[in-house]
């Protein structure tokens, strides 16, 4: 009884080595008495489920067995240490392999009970109580076990069931191939049959026309022939009647002499041969003609004859080439429908296989749903149930938690303790025996110092490996600016824009405001060398000229990546430095654009610095070199790569570098309506968004601004002033004088449109550049007034303004002087004419007092 009850009564673990529990058990028997535990006095402690008398058993019915192995894959075999003697085996290891009753309560609720309390004595013969003992039934853990390994056998057997159908119908689908794999031989053999047919025909076809025309040379040898006879017959006819003549002739004298004859003689012998004469005269004349006759109709015969002969050949060819081009026709269609039947068939099975496969993905996935779902409730129900438990136990045992925690902290302590004292040891000897002795001393110093110098001598090796890499690895020196991209960065730009947090493809000109013709021209262009990127055609080449600060360089980025292209920036003037090293640099940079996959849009800033005309005498050997291998590079089209170059002076170039290019697009100064477009944008820039002082706006632009939506103007250097490249100025060619300036506005109004537009209207000949440094001066005639008034100001007087703008013009105005006409150094008067420094600007900032903000 003892040995049964110790396999109900064990600690909240269940070993895997049971007979180290039974002889704790037995020994805690034998010391406690019957009356002490209510678990000792039960009639029997065998588990029911080990009975086989159905007599006692009642709601017999089926477990789930899916259940059941869902249970079981939940509980987690644990690896532990016994704290007290009495609960492991002498003759095994403390440690031992075992089930936590807190884990399996909430997977087997029914597999766990609970008893009051449990009393035990230790190796030491002191006696414990532990209150709310978790107590496994070994049974229930049997049976699911067994439940489980028929739900194996189970799916085992489905899963032959189905391996077994999948088999015999990749059997068929095998044999199904292979059928139509002999198909498809037998139509290549009947394509093969038919070619080699057509190349005979194609011979037969060749041959007859080479009968054709040796047919056309005997004709016109046999017209020459007959021509040739005819000429002969025509001379035998002259010759005959040449003969015919002389006979007449003879004729003739003989009936002279005949006459004669007859009138010297009349004798009845002479009339009768003078009769015989004129009978052999009208015979031979007869016979003459009959001949004539009948060579004119043998001439009609054989003329006939060569007639039919022409036409029956002529009739046999066509009815020759009618029977083959027949033939021909029946042919292709025979073919033609055979690989329809074959292609119908194909995507019959096609279909079919297609239709198999959805059909096992759909079951497959709502086998995972229902799987899913499954998972996910009883999560939720073992989360519940563990967090329950974890309370409920912490609550009843928060005693010996405690002591038990208390017990681990002291322990920790005292390990600390000697931890620590150890390592002091260990450290007060190594120091001893340094300092002890001079060897040591001496070689822990120079351990010190090889470390330090290791580690200083690897860290110029790795900027020295960075450093070739990047020359070897990396984008060329010459390129200072590039957009090429990576595949992962690709990706991202691609997930922005779908997102709508990125502007789409095709959108980079929207914000960018140009002259009519200039974008017109600009945009045909672009979608040329986009359409022609498409269809891998050779890309054009252009230049970019016009006055510094027009926006040639922010144009050349927006048509790359309208174009599709990724854009190389390059300086002319990073050329020349290079001397000798030029020429291998320019290889080394198209080696790198040819490795592009999008193809690279390649803008030479400031060309004429190396692109200058050679028939100057001051060109260097190394500038020319370096021309001559720019010539080489860009003398094919090519695909891969566009050239774009920017210059002030286009007249400079050389003859072959123009020759090489296909547009020529100016880029000229602003007129008035981009002034004013560029003056509204730098404010609200540099004025009214960072030092939160507006501007009066009509009533429909106020809407606008509130809405944001505020036009945009092309500026050259966009991107180097800080401007954004989506917020950047065009700009647009031309500029005119405007009309005279009208009268001041009164001392200490506030900036408005009217106020800018004229402004604007004073600027002209300003280009994007200079009109965003003059509203970053103002920003600072502004900041200077903020700190010396503290409550600061809404608005903006149209003095400060026109002072700023005045300023401006004078410098603008000065420096064009000087380009001209050189510089002459003055003496400075106490009020010099010209204006002074920002510092020194005393008179805006007295009024400021009148416009400051309530």
């Amino acid at each position: 009884h003892g040995e049964v009850m110790a396999r109900h009564v064990r600690a909240p673990l269940l070993p895997m080595r049971l007979s180290a529990m039974l002889a704790a058990v037995v020994g805690l028997v034998g010391f406690c008495p019957a009356g002490g535990n209510w678990l000792l006095q039960c009639s029997s402690c065998v588990d029911q489920a080990y009975f086989a008398d159905d007599k006692i058993k009642e709601n017999v019915r089926d477990a789930d067995l899916a259940v059941l192995m869902g249970q079981l894959k939940q509980l987690r075999v644990r690896e532990f240490d016994h704290r007290e003697d009495e609960f492991y085996n002498k003759f095994f290891s403390k440690r031992q392999l075992g089930i936590m009753a807190q884990e399996i309560q909430p997977i087997m609720p029914s597999a766990v009970a609970f008893l009051p309390e449990r009393r035990w004595t230790n190796a030491k013969g002191v006696s414990n109580m532990t209150k709310n003992v978790m107590l496994l039934r070994d049974s229930h853990l049997l049976m699911a076990a067994i439940g489980s390994l028929q739900y194996l056998a189970q799916k085992a057997e489905y899963w032959d069931t189905t391996i077994e159908k999948l088999d015999k119908d990749m059997i068929s689908v095998v044999e199904e191939q292979q059928d139509n794999r002999r198909k498809r031989e037998q139509m290549l053999d009947q394509i093969v049959r038919t070619v080699a047919k057509v190349e005979v025909l194609q011979f037969s076809h060749t041959k007859t026309e080479e009968g054709i025309v040796r047919l056309e040379a005997n004709v016109q040898r046999f017209k020459t022939l007959s021509d040739d006879n005819h000429a002969a017959v025509v001379l035998g006819l002259d010759d005959v009647r040449n003969r015919t003549v002389r006979q007449d002739m003879n004729i003739q004298a003989f009936k002279d002499e005949f006459r004669a004859a007859v009138e010297r003689e009349a004798r009845a012998d002479l009339v009768e041969k003078r009769k015989d004469s004129e009978a052999g005269l009208e015979i031979a004349l007869v016979k003459r003609s009959i001949e004539r006759l009948r060579w004119e109709e043998e001439q009609k015969t054989i003329l006939l004859r060569e007639e039919e002969l022409r036409k029956s050949e002529d009739h046999s060819s066509k009815l020759h080439g009618a029977r083959v081009a027949k033939e021909m026709e029946k042919k292709k269609a025979l073919d033609m429908e055979l690989m329809s039947e074959q292609e119908l068939s194909n995507m019959r099975q096609e279909d079919a296989k297609q239709k198999g496969e959805k059909e096992l993905l759909m079951l497959r996935l709502q086998s995972d749903e229902r799987r899913a779902e499954m998972g996910v409730q009883e999560a939720i129900e073992k989360s519940k149930i563990e967090e329950e438990a974890k309370i409920r136990a912490a609550r009843e045992n928060e005693d010996v938690n405690t002591r038990h925690m208390q017990a681990e902290m002291q322990e920790k302590r005292a390990q600390m303790l000697a931890a620590i004292k150890q390592t002091a040891e260990i450290a007060s000897s190594w120091v001893y025996n340094v300092y002890s002795s001079p060897s040591n001393l001496l070689m822990g110093i120079g351990s010190i110092i090889c470390c330090v110098g290791g580690v200083y001598l690897m860290r110029e090796m790795a900027v020295l490996l960075r450093e070739q890499l990047n020359k070897r690895l990396g984008r060329p020196s010459l390129v200072r600016k590039t957009n090429r991209k990576t595949f992962f960065t690709e990706a991202s730009t691609w997930v922005l824009r779908k997102l709508r947090l990125k502007k789409q493809h095709g959108a980079e000109f929207d914000d960018v405001v140009l002259h009519p013709k200039l974008q017109e021209q600009v945009m045909r262009l672009a979608d040329a060398t986009r359409s022609a990127k498409k269809r891998r055609m050779p890309l054009q080449h252009a230049m970019f000229y016009g006055p510094p600060g027009t926006g040639k360089t922010m144009v050349a980025q927006r048509f790359a990546e309208y174009s599709g292209l990724e854009y190389a920036i390059m300086s002319g003037g990073d050329v020349a430095p290079l001397e000798e090293q030029a020429v291998t640099e320019l290889h080394k940079l198209f080696t790198w654009v040819h490795r592009s996959r999008r193809g690279v849009l390649l803008f030479i800033d400031e060309a004429d610095a190396f692109l200058a005309s050679r028939k100057g005498t001051g060109m260097s050997e190394s500038l020319r070199n370096a021309l001559t291998t720019m010539l080489y590079h860009t003398g094919t089209p090519t695909s891969q790569f566009m050239l774009v170059i920017a210059t002030n002076r286009p007249g400079d170039l050389d003859s072959a570098v123009l020759d090489r290019l296909d547009e020529a697009i100016e880029f000229g100064l602003p007129d008035m309506d981009a002034r004013s477009q560029m003056v509204q944008l730098y404010f609200d820039m540099y004025i009214a968004k960072p030092l939160s002082i507006s501007w009066r706006r009509p009533p429909d632009k106020e809407a606008k601004v509130a809405e944001g939506k505020r036009p945009a103007v092309a500026d050259a250097n966009g991107a180097k002033k800080g401007i954004p490249p989506a917020t950047a100025p065009g700009l647009v060619p031309g500029t005119a004088p405007g009309p005279p300036a009208p009268a001041a506005d009164p001392l200490g109004a506030d900036v408005d449109e009217s106020a800018l537009k004229e402004a604007a209207r004073r600027l002209s000949g300003f280009s994007g550049r200079e009109i965003s440094k003059l509203f970053t001066s103002l920003q600072t005639h502004v900041l200077y007034g903020l700190q010396r008034n503290e409550k600061g100001f809404k608005r903006l007087p149209k003095s400060m303004l026109f002072e700023v703008v005045d300023s401006k013009v004078k410098e603008h105005d000065k420096t064009a002087e000087m380009q001209v006409s050189g510089y002459n150094y003055e003496v400075q008067h106490s009020n010099p004419p010209s204006v002074p420094a920002t510092p020194q600007r005393r008179k805006p900032m007295e009024m400021l007092p009148a416009v400051i903000a309530a």
